[in-house]
């Protein structure tokens, strides 16, 4: 697993491109040059983005480009030509095309140490990008020594805890770990993952290959790992993580002060950060000692305030902590929140490698799983080939009983016993139900035969380790006196909405909310498909629950407003019977980089208070008291099999809003068959309130499974669209 280096300098090197002022290496465009310098430029912007998106042969052109305008304006030896004779390096790496790439990065590198000298932070960079060609083919030897000066520049001009410095700490890892040399890789490793730093996934396979070199005990290698797991564990949910807290700061409470201060430290240390690592990069004779001294004072101020800052929150107000900057779990609190019947199960696939964690009552473990992720990805697509209503696809049980082998043998024996398992998951994993893997050899049988996961255990899928904290810390059932409300049916494109207008008995006018909005949510509402299948699916649960008919808003009813405006907080169940977008589907239609969201019905004249879209952000700031929250017709596998994974915002934000679960759609789903699980579950669990919620889908899909009349029902893309996120604590008589 390769390392990145870091692109802060090409990135830097972007801002004074577009700068256009002169001294210090910035570029300096005459006029007659003008227009030409910014088509330079725009080449270097677009080669960069090509490349980070992995589209090194579409960049190569861009990047030849700009470089020659910069030789030609810039002469052959200037910092903004080693820029793109660097960048040109990264793109022909990525094309394999390493002889090529090497004497652009040495010409780079000469560049800057005449130009900038040879310690400054870009000449770091570009010693590590060097490091990293050899590294690539082989050649460790060369690598090495450049790796170790590139890491003592950073050291000595940023400071041994700047972030830069972590990089370059996991690149010296990465290739002693290349190479086998455990014994001088876990310092490096042991020191990014106590510096708190960013610490990538190649950390797992030293800690994994320390433990037969004796240099760390299976406890010890447990417990480090289990830190790197939760540590970086990222998600789609950062985003909303993060508009969370920009909605938090923009109130008025003791909370909303306290956020906004710590964003107002952060944007502070950020600049100063930027300004410190300018300063300490320029010439001896144009340094100014006191101006860095007093700056490194004040960032150090600025972290100790901070944590005092951070220790105030967590004792004020941990709920907001656990959902935007909740600390990894130990052992020992994992198991404190455990039953005895349970296990805590990650499996977290990284490339080339796999990796799956076991927590119970009374055991910690960790394993290596022989799968890659293109193995994984290509049979979760098979298996979810069949599951859709539009495909007569049989389901390959042989191929779901592969699978189970490949991810759970490696950890039969530590759950064992275990009814139920709360599962954090990554990748192409989340986009189907495990409870569909199969655990044994089903030749010869039938589906109802099958000996499915469901059958052996209840399931629950969790956002995060330290979720579990969380959800367990809530009551285990909801006081609301209401059985649901549900909002199903919306309203999307301009045709469905003047046919909705015509059935609409309410005489309200809306036009009083819409004062415009940035997302371009027409051109998405035409995009979407209607789901007038809903409508029925939601009535016919409705009548089984006795639920009032105004609690049921369908059509131009089931808005944001709406749900805004509701009493949330007196239903067991809140239902939405509509389409989830994950992370970055909104991206097309909106320049930000959007968060999940739920998509209600698209007003005529969308405001910023009711643009149509519930993003997750607008989620966490409901009040819920529900024991449920069903999210239905959310395919939330998108075209590119992120699953589950990319809707761990909204997740949380339910979560953290007050849902005790959601109940989550997988594929595109039979309202029959839907609206058919829902009412078993809903009466499972109210008849039987000591069962986990869980347990509750576990036996729904059971009686689905065993009361099946024909061939059909017994398929999987019946029985098992949907999966429980998020489990209170498991209730026993």
């Amino acid at each position: 697993m390769r390392v990145p280096s870091s692109l802060k300098a090409m990135l830097l090197a972007t801002t004074l491109l577009s700068v256009g002022v002169g001294g210090g290496g910035n570029l300096v465009i005459g006029t007659a040059y003008a227009q030409t310098g910014q088509d330079g430029l725009n080449q270097y912007n677009q080669a960069a983005q090509l490349k980070n998106q992995g589209k090194y042969k579409e960049a190569e052109p861009h990047v030849r480009q700009a470089l020659a305008f910069f030789e030609r304006v810039r002469g052959p030896v200037h910092s903004d030509v080693a820029q793109c004779l660097n960048l040109l390096g990264q793109v022909l790496q990525g094309q394999g095309r390493y002889a090529e790439a090497e004497p652009l990065y040495k010409r780079s590198l000469a560049i800057d140490e005449k130009v900038l000298g040879p310690e400054h932070a870009t000449v770091a960079t570009m010693l590590s990008n060097l490091g990293t060609l050899y590294q690539d083919q082989g050649r460790y030897a060369e690598a090495e020594p450049l790796f170790k000066r590139a890491l003592a520049i950073g050291e000595k001009v940023l400071g041994p805890e700047h972030p830069d410095v972590a990089i370059r700490l996991n690149n010296l890892g990465s290739l002693y770990q290349d190479q086998g040399r455990y014994a001088d890789a876990l310092p490096i490793v042991l020191r990014t993952i106590k510096q708190r730093a960013e610490v990538p996934w190649i950390s797992l396979a030293v800690l994994k290959g320390a433990e037969p070199a004796n240099l760390l005990n299976a406890a010890q290698s447990f417990d480090y790992s289990y830190d790197v797991l939760q540590s970086t564990s990222g998600s789609a949910a950062g985003t909303a993580v993060q508009k969370l807290a920009l909605r938090y700061a923009s109130g008025s409470d003791d909370l909303a002060k306290l956020v906004r201060h710590d964003q107002d430290l952060a944007v502070e240390a950020d600049k100063l950060d930027k300004n410190l690592t300018a300063e300490v990069s320029k010439p001896t004779a144009q340094h100014n000692q006191v101006l860095e001294d007093q700056m490194r004072k004040r960032l150090a101020d600025i972290a100790a305030e901070k944590t005092t800052l951070n220790a105030t929150l967590v004792q004020r107000f941990p709920n907001y902590v656990s959902l935007t900057k909740p600390a990894p779990l130990s052992l020992a609190e994992t198991q404190a929140l455990l039953g005895d019947d349970e296990a805590v199960v990650a499996i977290k696939n990284v490339g080339q490698k796999s990796y799956a964690w076991v927590v119970t009552k009374d055991k910690g473990a960790w394993v290596e799983i022989n799968i890659t992720d293109k193995t994984l990805n290509d049979q979760v697509q098979q298996l979810r080939q069949s599951l859709t209503f539009e495909t007569d696809k049989p389901f390959d049980t042989a191929l779901a009983y592969k699978l189970y082998q490949e991810l759970f043998s490696p950890i039969a024996d530590q759950i064992a016993g275990k009814k139920h398992l709360s599962i954090v998951t990554n990748g192409a994993l989340t986009s189907i139900p495990l409870e569909l893997l199969v655990t044994s050899d089903p030749t010869g049988k039938g589906l109802k035969d099958v000996d499915w996961l469901v059958k052996s255990h209840s399931v629950t899928v969790i956002p995060s380790i330290f979720s579990l904290k969380t959800m367990r810390a809530l009551a285990g059932t909801s006081s609301a006196p209401k059985p649901m409300i549900a909002f199903a049916d919306p309203v999307f494109s301009q045709q469905a909405r003047q046919q909705a207008a015509a059935q609409h008995l309410a005489s309200r006018s809306l036009t009083s909310f819409y004062q415009g909005a940035q997302l371009d949510v027409h051109s998405l509402g035409e995009a979407l498909l209607q789901l007038p299948a809903t409508r029925t699916e939601v009535q016919a649960i409705g009548k089984t629950l006795n639920v009032a008919a105004n609690d049921l808003k369908f059509g131009l009813d089931a808005s944001v407003t709406a749900v805004k405006q509701s009493p949330l907080d007196q239903y067991r169940i809140v239902y939405f019977a509509t389409h989830a977008l994950v992370a970055g589907d909104l991206e097309k239609f909106s320049k930000a980089k959007a968060e999940p969201a739920l998509i209600l019905s698209i007003p005529d004249k969308p405001t910023d208070q009711d643009n149509g879209i519930l993003p997750a952000s607008d989620v966490a700031q409901l009040k819920l008291n529900a024991d449920w929250v069903v999210l239905s017709a959310c395919n939330t596998a998108s075209s590119e099999g992120v699953g589950a994974e990319a809707l761990s915002g909204l997740a949380r934000a339910f979560l953290y809003a007050g849902a005790r679960s959601l109940v989550v759609s997988n594929w595109d789903v039979s309202d029959d068959a839907t609206a058919s699980l829902m009412s078993t579950l809903f009466n499972i669990s109210s008849k039987n309130p000591n069962l986990s919620h869980g347990e509750a889908l576990q036996q729904a899909e059971l009686k689905l499974l065993n009361e099946a009349k024909t061939d059909a029902e017994t398929h999987p893309r019946y029985w098992a669209p949907f999966e429980v996120v998020g489990e209170p604590a498991v209730r026993k008589m």
